[in-house]
């Protein structure tokens, strides 16, 4: 990503897997700036994965028509200015040039099916100044048409920016969970700190047993806190003294090894978190939920 020429670099599959993970992780940070260098680098490499090109070279030119000011580069010239900053400014800009641009953005949540493109709507969303987009997305956030929950979340986190509040009913996992727009942690690392100490501890192991796997285990963390918040499993999560920190740690791992790594070892999992035989049901309670989320989620990444 250093501006050299990448035509002799080659990505394997579980490299693209990697790069997948990171692009959604700039998106949700609003980088866009740097998800821009990096997709250029990726399309610079030599890769057989033709869909995953095909998903890089759509999602530039969408960003470079949203934020042309940082295609060019010119976040250079507004160091003091943050990505957020500039994306307030360009949205109010939009706003003011063109009226329809909020009903055009909530027109595209209910059209558009990908997940990268929703994302961006939804954080541009959250700088305009239109009084009926708040209402416009919480009766989106209602309709239960098996919404991508990373989307339910980060509209939830847009409404919290807009400075809405209230309580939303959204349709997940099988259940209606009620959640209040003013508790939605901004970020993910604002959610509580015994949800902290969860991903907090699946790291500390996998830096010394599987070191390929941190960065992995958390991104795939912050999937299911989104497909989980706000549902009885988080409110259980919550309510949950501090041995279950190991419990769930020990879920995500091994989930972690079955889906990204191809297998795992429960038995060498059991002696490194400490499972005994007192915690087998809680744990089977936590490996339950994490194959149900690698069931809706994994499948449906970017």
């Amino acid at each position: 990503m250093s501006g050299q020429t990448n035509d002799n670099v080659i990505l394997f599959p579980k490299t693209v897997e990697f790069y997948q993970f990171e692009l959604t992780r700039l998106l949700e940070a609003e980088r866009y700036g740097e998800a821009m260098k990096l997709l250029r680098f990726l399309l610079a490499c030599q890769s057989d994965d033709d869909r995953a090109r095909e998903e890089w070279r759509s999602l530039l030119d969408w960003l470079q028509v949203m934020f042309p000011d940082l295609a060019l580069g010119q976040e250079d010239e507004n160091e003091e200015l943050s990505e957020a900053d500039l994306l307030r400014q360009h949205m109010n800009a939009k706003g003011e040039d063109k009226g329809d641009y909020a009903k055009r953005l909530l027109a595209s949540l209910r059209e558009q099916r990908a997940v990268d493109k929703q994302l961006l709507a939804l954080d541009q969303l959250a700088f305009l100044e239109d009084e009926g987009i708040d209402e416009e997305l919480i009766g989106w956030l209602k309709e239960d048409t098996g919404r991508h929950p990373l989307i339910q979340f980060k509209a939830l986190q847009t409404l919290k920016k807009r400075g809405a509040t209230g309580s939303v009913t959204l349709h997940k996992n099988g259940e209606a969970a009620v959640v209040e727009i003013e508790d939605t942690p901004a970020a993910f690392d604002q959610f509580p700190s015994q949800i902290q100490e969860i991903i907090n501890r699946v790291q500390e192991i996998s830096e010394t047993q599987h070191p390929a796997l941190s960065y992995f285990a958390a991104e795939t963390w912050n999937e299911f806190l989104a497909f989980i918040y706000g549902t009885s499993a988080y409110r259980q999560m919550l309510r949950q003294d501090s041995v279950c920190v190991d419990v769930w740690a020990a879920a995500l791992h091994l989930t972690l090894l079955e889906q990204v790594f191809e297998g795992g070892d429960k038995a060498e999992l059991f002696e490194l978190y400490g499972i005994t035989s007192d915690l087998a049901f809680q744990w089977e309670q936590a490996y339950r939920m994490m194959q149900q989320f690698a069931a809706n989620v994994f499948t449906r990444r970017l």
